[in-house]
């Protein structure tokens, strides 16, 4: 198809999503895996999504730093021994005393790169204001001014207790954001829109925008539905749709099924979760 087909598809298609009952949406996943890739055309999440959600893509790696830092949980509740806590200590303190804060003084390449600077990504701005003080940026510089690459290893250069705490917390902390985000599949489909516009002669309001393309993330999330995604240690994970209508994962680090809820259900986007 030429580009002002693929707008025609584009309108007619979600214009079908507006009827609650249609969730086959692999008519616009094979429009997307059959663009060609072009540097003008930024849409890997939507590339992404279209071959099955299990490509090492954006999501894929999100997955993958949620299974690491849950493996890194299940590493560390499987070393303590509450029988050694000193009486009178809370279960909080105890576990806080056991922490290898160490571990983050020199970190090989695979491990640090995994952290950062992309898992930093994977926390709101607030959630990094509220434990940090910091704007993302200044965490962000803190990180690389405190960093120094060698032949094998990050080492740290300088050494502070909040340092300390942001890489524990970017290897540990649960409280990410959701794995996909309605705001994101927007900015993508206004890609795709723009990149179709060049060279083609139509109404420019009619290509910034199109009628029924919100309705396109629900759907999106429930193609996710039953993906299985495999770690490098052979563990699988399966992501699902819950009852309530979360898009959920069971992950299994040390073999221990662990399940996260990975976007919550919103009911305003319930469309094609129905």
């Amino acid at each position: 198809m030429n580009r002002l087909e693929v707008i025609r598809f584009l309108e007619s298609f979600f214009a079908g999503l507006s009827n609650t009952e249609r969730t086959d949406i692999a008519p616009f996943q094979n429009l997307i895996l059959s663009l060609k890739k072009n540097p003008q055309l930024s849409i890997p999440l939507l590339r992404e999504l279209a071959a099955g959600g299990n490509t090492n893509g954006i999501l894929k790696r999100r997955i993958e730093r949620r299974y690491t830092r849950l493996c890194r949980m299940q590493e560390e509740l499987g070393r303590l021994d509450f029988q050694k806590a000193r009486p009178g200590i809370s279960p909080e303190d105890f576990i806080f005393s056991r922490i290898d804060f160490s571990r983050y003084r020199e970190m090989n390449e695979k491990e640090f790169e995994n952290l950062f600077p992309e898992g930093l990504t994977d926390f709101s701005d607030a959630f990094l204001k509220k434990n940090f003080g910091l704007e993302r940026t200044e965490i962000q510089s803190l990180i690389e001014g405190s960093y120094k690459k060698t032949a094998e290893a990050y080492r740290i250069q300088k050494e502070s207790p909040l340092l300390l705490s942001i890489m524990r917390t970017l290897e540990t902390s649960l409280e990410t954001l959701p794995l996909l985000t309605a705001e994101e599949i927007q900015m993508e489909l206004r890609n795709l829109l723009a990149f179709l516009k060049k060279g083609i002669r139509a109404p420019a309001d009619t290509l910034t925008e199109i009628p029924g393309m919100e309705l396109l993330y629900p759907c999106l999330v429930l193609s996710l539905d039953s993906v299985l995604i495999s770690h490098a240690d052979g563990m699988t994970t399966k992501l699902f749709i819950s009852d309530e209508g979360d898009l959920s994962g069971t992950f299994r680090p040390g073999n221990k099924p662990w399940t996260l809820v990975l976007i919550p259900a919103n009911p305003d986007l319930s469309g094609c979760l129905k």
